[in-house]
């Protein structure tokens, strides 16, 4: 009798986020207790510090560098724990997010072209 493991087929989506760590310009922030983050979204940040999800992809500052859920928001929030921000780079277009869903590419030309005032740079890949 031999064990046998059956796995399905899996497919997976990737989109390469950072395109350069040469120019990679980061610094760390607070969250917003209760909210998602997802790596590539685009964050507006306080002058207290705090990040929250850009109302839409011409009103950002800085790109969110770290995966976190809303209850481990609430908790790093409570802690005063920050995660990466970046504000300087090259990022694929393809991988930046609004509140973690990919952007629609006819907002590309918008997004980055804040990107560009914002010192960082946006790329399609």
């Amino acid at each position: 009798m031999s064990n046998k493991t059956y796995l399905g087929s899996v497919t997976r989506e990737t989109r390469p986020f950072n395109l350069d760590v040469t120019k990679l310009r980061r610094a760390n922030a607070k969250v917003t207790a209760a909210k998602a983050y997802k790596a590539g979204d685009l964050l507006t940040l306080s002058d207290a510090n705090v990040v929250d999800h850009a109302v839409d992809e011409k009103t950002w500052n800085v790109v969110c560098g770290q995966d976190v859920t809303a209850v481990q928001a609430t908790q790093m929030a409570s802690d005063g724990v920050e995660i990466p921000v970046y504000f300087g780079g090259v990022f694929s277009i393809e991988a930046v997010c609004l509140a973690g869903v990919y952007l629609d590419p006819l907002k590309y030309d918008a997004a980055r072209a804040k990107a560009t005032l914002n010192n960082i740079e946006f790329s399609k890949v």
